[in-house]
């Protein structure tokens, strides 16, 4: 790919969040802060993707913070539940390929696993954000349970893009 068109593709890449950003009803800041063009290379490409993707982002974020917690199930059925909530084929590879050392570990309880992924999900999502678009993001993802510490946040976070791609390639 030549300078030219990696130029292109990321002009094209600014406009298209810049595009997002102004019809999502959820990107309106309540903060007093006007978005600018030079944040909009902080906003992840990802919240471009459909719903059902961007979904995906968080219930995979959520699940890979939460896997020391999975790990030590023994109820089948609730196994079960996130691999369902997730798909199989994605939860597998996270089991395969997660190695992330994960010292804010937080116990979920099991009442409400969808709740909880999502939760532990967009808090992964809002801690790797960048201060200055946090707002417009927060406002895209549901509410999250707890602040991360940014770093693991941000490892949480290219891990699940990659888990995610890598899933796509792979079907």
């Amino acid at each position: 790919m030549s300078r030219l068109e990696t130029i292109r593709d990321y002009r094209r890449t600014i406009y298209s969040i810049a595009e997002f950003m102004i019809r999502n009803k959820h990107a309106v800041s309540e903060f007093g802060n006007a978005l600018v063009w030079s944040d909009l290379e902080h906003i992840p490409t990802w919240l471009l993707w459909d719903e059902g993707e961007r979904y995906k982002v968080i219930m995979t974020a959520g699940t890979i913070f939460l896997l020391p917690s999975i790990r030590i199930w023994i109820d089948a059925k609730k196994i079960q539940e996130v691999r369902s909530l997730i798909g199989d084929e994605l939860f597998d590879l996270i089991l395969k390929t997660t190695k992330i050392d994960n010292y804010q570990i937080k116990y979920i309880t099991l009442n409400n696993i969808q709740d909880s992924l999502s939760a532990a999900g967009s808090a992964v999502i809002i801690s790797s954000s960048s201060m200055r678009v946090r707002p417009w993001i927060s406002r895209a993802v549901p509410k999250p349970k707890g602040k991360l510490d940014s770093e693991l946040a941000k490892e949480i976070m290219k891990h699940t893009i990659f888990i995610i791609n890598q899933n796509r390639f792979e079907s």
